[in-house]
């Protein structure tokens, strides 16, 4: 069977001490897997060492290329810098820089992308505290009720689209509510979407602030913008 090639990209605050060990398996997946890659590295104004660790990595690593923000902007943001600069090649891999999910699990995605125009992860185990779980259990279910979708699990940071799809959609929101209106909206075009078992791990290293006041007032918002956006029928 001939072999794929692959953009991939991770946007990372926080994680001087994960991104190494997620662009050295990336490197080893793909080059074991693809026949061609890029790799790009969202640095979104990370106040530690993420940024000088990110351009050792380019330095040593011919595919792996850095795109840097002089302050922090949002997840959303970074995600969409990353399917604006990795955009060599049609499927799209993306994750987070903490090294909470393996990307050796995009093996399991992979082989269901003629079927499918965006392959997720669902967390069978998930290594967050019991408020976290919680936290994720709403959103999920405040989606579904909100949105019409029947995905149990969007909150999973393993994720890979056809650029044909994601490039036929507006991405709306900055903040981290940008991967579910991926989601959701191309499901509302009719896209087909699949769904994986994967299994999250602990953080080890660096702080999330995805739960902090600040983000959750903003993910709402941001969530109502995106029913709106899909109530006008502008996605």
């Amino acid at each position: 069977m001939k072999k794929s090639s692959y953009s991939f990209f991770c946007p990372a605050y926080y994680d001087e001490k994960n991104i190494t060990i997620v662009v050295e398996k990336a490197i080893n997946l793909f080059s074991e897997i693809a026949e061609d890659y890029e790799i790009y590295l969202i640095n979104d104004g990370s106040p530690d060492n993420t940024g000088k660790v990110c351009e050792e990595l380019s330095e040593k690593h011919e595919k792996v290329k850095v795109i840097h923000h002089k302050k922090n902007l949002g997840y959303g943001v970074a995600l969409k810098d990353g399917f604006l600069n990795a955009n060599k090649f049609e499927y799209v891999c993306f994750t987070d820089g903490d090294n909470q999910y393996d990307v050796y699990d995009f093996k399991k995605m992979i082989p269901m992308l003629p079927e499918y125009d965006m392959v997720i992860g669902a967390r069978e185990y998930n290594a967050n505290s019991d408020i976290r779980k919680f936290i994720s259990l709403c959103y999920n279910f405040s989606i579904r009720l909100l949105f019409g979708t029947n995905f149990k699990d969007m909150g999973a940071a393993l994720r890979i689209v056809k650029r044909s799809a994601v490039n036929n959609i507006s991405i709306i929101c900055n903040g981290s509510f940008a991967p579910a209106e991926i989601i959701i909206k191309l499901y509302k075009r009719g896209y087909k979407i699949g769904v994986v078992p994967i299994s999250s791990y602990p953080r080890l290293h660096g702080k999330s602030t995805s739960l902090s006041p600040e983000n959750f007032i903003k993910t709402i918002i941001e969530m109502i913008k995106v029913l709106i956006n899909i109530k006008l029928k502008k996605y």
